[in-house]
């Protein structure tokens, strides 16, 4: 554990306490945001990518938690450079579903996953339009606006509404799909019964550990299952590293689902 990371800092109530006024925050910036154009740093990366991000570093530094974001790297409140694996760090999107919010579709996030020891401990994800926010705690349930949630009643894939990300090589016999463009969201809509199954069809997969961590908390919180298409480790505490996460209600729909991508090739 960090030595500047206090046993207080690491209640669960406390770090959701923290999580939802980093939210709140976030959801203020997307709100009066007016400017919508690049950040000029890197490809596909907003101006306001960037805002949203200043505002969840402070308080997470401030905390005493290393921070690995998508749009800053990874960040500790010494400056030093730690093994991400050894001490207490949060995993941020600060905003999942830029091109989303850029155009009005209510369908964007910010994500927290706090990670300790490895392994992911409380989670959260708010829909910066909607202010619809879930949350899990490991080993103590998944909960949306205050409600515990849980996964769909099992289907077959002939029966499933599968969210997307990427474009399939074929049609793999869902019911009906969708691909909405927020990851964490999408996996979350999983755990809250909205979708039967989540997963990222790109090759070999596009999504960072941002994109899925917070989400797979949830869902396996809420009864469901959550791999890397590729038997891959899923928490994986590197920002150049890349997973294909596949979330589904259940053990049988996910293999069907995993089946079908692996047809496609990698």
């Amino acid at each position: 554990m960090d030595p500047t990371t206090s046993d207080a800092s690491l209640d669960p109530a406390t770090v959701l306490a923290l999580f939802g006024e980093i939210c709140d925050d976030t959801s203020r910036i997307v709100a009066d945001n007016r400017n919508w154009g690049p950040s000029g740093r890197r490809d596909g990366q907003y101006a306001v990518d960037l805002a949203v991000d200043a505002a969840c570093l402070p308080p997470l530094l401030d905390a005493g938690f290393g921070v690995l974001s998508e749009e800053s790297g990874i960040t500790w409140p010494d400056g030093r450079r730690h093994d991400p694996a050894a001490r207490p760090l949060v995993v941020v999107d600060p905003l999942d579903g830029s091109t989303n919010a850029s155009i009005g579709l209510p369908w964007c996030n910010t994500a927290l996953c706090l990670v300790v020891d490895g392994e992911p401990a409380v989670a959260m994800v708010t829909n910066l339009v909607t202010g619809e926010r879930f949350h899990a705690v490991r080993d103590a349930g998944a909960f949306r606006d205050g409600e515990e949630i849980h996964v769909s009643d099992p289907v077959p894939l002939a029966g499933a509404l599968i969210g997307i990300n990427g474009l399939p090589g074929h049609h793999w016999g869902w019911r009906q799909f969708r691909s909405m463009g927020s990851g964490e969201l999408d996996v979350c809509s999983v755990a809250c019964g909205r979708y039967d199954g989540y997963i990222d069809a790109t090759p070999r997969g596009q999504h960072g550990v941002w994109d899925y961590l917070a989400g797979a908390l949830v869902v396996e919180e809420a009864g469901g299952v959550v791999v890397d298409v590729f038997d891959r480790e899923l928490v994986v505490l590197d920002v150049e590293a890349r997973r294909a996460p596949a979330a589904a209600s259940h053990r049988g729909l996910l293999d069907e689902m995993v089946r079908e991508r692996r047809a496609d090739g990698p």
